[in-house]
């Protein structure tokens, strides 16, 4: 299964697909539809209250941001 996620009030999508977890870690593969890179896994992180995840560049950096409802549509 792959999410569409709306990125953007232009018609901008965040895809989501394979959520898994290690441990207390968990993963996802994402991409978007703002660059034709291929699906990348990475980790993702609760945060906002337990209201949100986030995935962050290698600096920290927020880069998308999204509900816990649409990964509970993965599990």
């Amino acid at each position: 299964m792959i999410l569409f996620i709306p990125a953007d009030n232009i018609g901008g999508k965040l895809l989501l697909k394979d959520y898994r977890e290690e441990g207390t870690q968990e993963f996802v593969k994402y991409r978007s539809t703002y660059n034709n890179i291929p699906f990348i896994e990475t980790e993702i992180f609760i945060t906002d209250d337990k209201k949100d995840y986030v995935i962050t560049s290698d600096n920290g950096t927020v880069m998308w941001r999204f509900s816990v409802e649409w990964i509970e549509k993965l599990k």
